[in-house]
C-alpha cells in the first residue's frame, strides 16, 4: 500500500509544472547603476531542471544579457533601456520566447517556460565549434554530435599519437568538422610540423617519430576522409553548477560589429582594457581589425589592419598606444587611437627569425615585450632607442607562449609545447628554467598555455591537454598542481583576482569560466553566453572577468559579473 501511494504521488507531481529546485536566488531589491532596469520572473517545466540560462537578447543593440535560474526563479538586474527577446533554455527542453521592453527605474515582470522536446536551433546563434555545457545543444543539418569520444576517436596506436601530438594543442573538436583524403592529411602535418628536407622542424625532439608520423597520417584518412560526415563531440555530463552560486551572477556579451566587406566574420580573440575605461580586442576573423568597445554605450569603432597582418595579443602602454602581436607578417605593431595610424615594426629585420609574433606585454619603462611563438623568441620593443632586440630560451623548439611580469621586472613566460615555465632576467639577461610537476611524473609533453605572476609573487599557469591548473613559488621552486573537476577541462588561461580568487578561462566543455578558491582549493564554474574556446581574461578592479568566445557562432566580447548586486559601472578598469 504505502509504494502504491508513493506511486500516485509522483504520477501525480508529474503532471505539474516544475519551476526547478535547489537553492534560492539571492535577491537585489533594485538596479545598482543607474539608468538601467530589471527583469524578474519564475521558469516553468514539465520536469525539473537546474540553473536554466535566461537570455535577454537586444533587438535594437548588439548585446545579450545572461542570468542563471535558482530555484526555478531568476533576476537580471542593470539591464540596459531597450526591447529584448527572452528565453530560458536548458539542455533536453525548447524554449518558448516572448518580448519584453525594459525601461530605466523600472522591473519587468517575465514569467518563462520550457517545454519537452529537441532544444531548439535559436537556442544558440548559429551551429557551434565545442559543445557539452549544461545549456542547449545546436541543431545544424552541417555537424553530426557525438557523445562517445571513441566513437569519434577510435581507440589504437593512431588516437595515441593524434592526443600527444596535435589534440594537445588544439583540443578535441578541431578534427572531425575536417575532411580530406590522405594526401591532404600529410599536407596539414607537414605545414603543422613545418616539413623540411624530411625533418620536422617545429616538434621537440621524441615527439613524433618517422613511424608515429605515418601512423597518424593513416589514422587522420581512415577517421576523418573525404567520405566521413562532419562530427564535433557533444559531452552528455554536465558540469557541476551550483545554482546559489549561479544565481547572482550575470553575463553580457557585446556582439562585434562585421566589416562592409563580403563574407565578414568577426572572431575575437583576446581582451585589454585602457584607461578610459574601454575594452579593446583583436578580431581574427575577416577582415583583421583591432575593435574598441565602449560598454557604457554599447558602441564600437574597428580599425583595420594591413592584409598582411593577423593579430593575436594586444596591449595598451602608458600614453593610450594600443599595441598587437602579429602572427602572421611577423610585426610588432602599434596603433594611435586618436589618429587610427598603424605602425608596424618587424620583429627581426634582418630577416633571419620566421615565426609567429603572439602576446606583448608592457613594462614599468614602457618597454614591450613579445612572445614569438614559433620562432623560439622573446622579443623586446626598447623604448629609448626604438629598436628590437631578441632573446632566445636555452631550450629548442619551445614554442614561447604567454607571457607576464613580476615586481622584479622579470619576464615569465610559458614554453607551450616544452611543459615548462621559464623566468627571464632583462638585467643579467639570464634564463631560468622550470618544468611543472607534471613533467616531472606524468607527461614532458604536455602543453602550458599562459602563466601570470599574481600579486604575492606566486606564478600560476594552466595545463591545456591535462585539464591542470599549478602554481610555482619562485622562492622556493616548489609546486603544486589541482586537477580541475570536469570531464573535459582545457584550461587557457588562468589570472588572479582582487579578492585572491584564480579565474581560468576553459572551453574543454564548450566556454566555461571557472572562480578556483586557493585557500579552500575549491572550484565554481560559470558556464559563458555562447559555445568557444576562451583564450584570454582581464579582470577589472571591481572583480568583472572579461574574455572572448573566439570559436563561437558570433564573434563577441564577453564579461562575467560574479555578483551583479555589486556592480558599480559598465566600464573596464584595471
Amino acid at each position: 500500500m504505502r509504494n502504491r501511494r508513493k506511486s500516485l504521488i509522483v504520477a501525480l507531481l508529474s503532471l505539474l509544472p516544475f519551476g526547478g529546485f535547489g537553492a534560492q536566488p539571492a535577491t537585489a531589491a533594485e538596479s545598482t547603476i543607474k539608468g538601467t532596469g530589471a527583469v524578474t520572473g519564475t521558469v516553468t517545466a514539465p520536469k525539473p531542471f537546474t540553473a536554466a540560462h535566461v537570455y535577454l537578447r537586444g533587438q535594437e543593440k548588439p548585446v545579450t544579457f545572461m542570468v542563471f535560474t535558482a530555484g526555478g526563479k531568476y533576476q537580471a538586474i542593470n539591464v540596459l533601456p531597450g526591447t529584448y527577446r527572452i528565453t530560458a533554455e536548458r539542455r533536453g527542453f525548447a524554449p518558448v520566447a516572448q518580448t519584453v521592453t525594459v525601461k530605466a527605474g523600472e522591473t519587468v515582470t517575465a514569467d518563462l517556460e520550457m517545454n519537452d522536446g529537441p532544444d531548439a536551433a535559436s537556442n544558440v546563434n548559429g551551429p557551434a565549434t565545442v559543445t557539452g555545457y549544461p545549456g542547449p545543444a545546436p541543431i545544424t543539418g552541417d555537424v553530426e554530435f557525438v557523445s562517445d569520444y571513441d566513437k569519434l576517436y577510435p581507440p589504437g596506436p593512431g588516437r595515441v599519437v593524434l592526443e600527444r601530438t596535435c589534440m594537445a594543442c588544439h583540443g578535441n573538436n578541431f578534427y572531425g568538422v575536417r575532411q580530406y583524403d590522405h594526401a591532404g592529411w600529410q599536407a596539414v602535418v607537414d605545414m603543422m610540423s613545418k616539413r623540411v628536407e624530411g625533418m620536422d622542424t617545429r616538434v621537440p625532439p621524441g615527439k613524433l617519430s618517422p613511424q608515429d608520423r605515418l601512423v597518424l597520417i593513416d589514422y587522420l584518412a581512415a577517421n576523418f576522409g573525404l567520405d566521413k560526415k562532419k562530427r564535433s563531440l557533444h559531452i552528455a555530463t554536465d558540469i557541476p553548477v551550483d545554482e546559489a552560486i549561479l544565481g547572482r551572477a550575470m553575463l553580457i556579451e557585446y556582439d562585434l560589429p562585421k566589416a562592409d566587406v563580403a563574407n565578414a566574420r568577426p572572431r575575437g580573440q583576446n581582451p585589454y582594457f585602457d584607461d578610459l575605461g574601454n575594452v579593446w580586442s583583436t578580431d581574427r576573423g575577416y577582415p583583421n581589425a583591432i575593435v574598441k568597445l565602449d560598454p557604457r554605450t554599447v558602441t564600437f569603432e574597428q580599425y583595420l589592419l594591413p592584409t598582411q597582418g593577423v593579430p593575436h595579443g594586444i596591449t595598451v602602454d602608458a600614453k593610450g598606444a594600443v599595441w598587437i602581436g602579429e602572427t602572421v607578417g611577423f610585426s610588432l605593431s602599434r596603433l594611435d587611437r586618436d589618429s587610427g595610424k598603424i605602425e608596424r615594426f618587424p620583429i627581426d629585420p634582418r630577416g633571419f627569425i620566421k615565426g609567429r609574433g603572439h602576446d606583448p606585454i608592457v613594462d614599468k619603462e614602457q618597454n614591450v615585450w613579445l612572445t614569438t611563438i614559433v620562432g623560439n623568441q622573446l622579443t623586446k620593443y626598447d623604448r629609448k632607442t626604438g629598436k628590437i632586440v631578441n632573446y632566445e630560451p636555452p631550450t629548442p623548439n619551445s614554442y614561447p607562449y604567454g607571457l607576464d611580469k613580476d615586481k622584479e621586472g622579470n619576464i615569465w613566460i610559458s614554453q607551450f609545447v616544452q611543459c615548462r615555465l621559464a623566468k627571464f632576467n632583462p638585467r643579467t639577461e639570464e634564463w631560468t628554467e622550470y618544468p611543472v610537476l607534471t613533467a616531472y611524473q606524468d607527461d614532458p609533453f604536455c602543453t602550458v598555455r599562459r602563466p601570470t605572476v599574481g600579486p604575492d609573487g606566486t606564478v600560476w599557469y594552466g595545463i591545456f591537454n591535462k585539464g591542470i591548473i599549478g602554481k610555482l613559488d619562485p622562492a622556493t621552486g616548489k609546486m603544486t598542481e589541482y586537477k580541475v573537476p570536469m570531464a573535459v577541462s582545457e584550461p587557457y588561461d588562468v589570472w588572479p583576482d582582487p579578492a585572491g580568487n584564480i579565474w581560468i578561462s576553459d572551453g574543454g566543455m564548450g566556454g566555461t569560466l571557472i572562480r578556483f578558491d586557493p585557500k579552500t582549493e575549491t572550484f565554481a564554474f560559470y558556464p559563458t553566453v555562447q559555445r568557444g574556446d576562451l583564450p584570454k581574461i582581464e579582470i577589472t578592479r571591481e572583480g568583472a572577468v572579461w574574455y572572448n568566445p573566439r570559436s563561437a557562432p558570433k564573434g563577441a566580447v564577453g564579461v562575467l559579473y560574479p555578483d551583479m548586486a555589486k556592480m558599480t559601472t559598465f566600464e573596464a578598469k584595471y
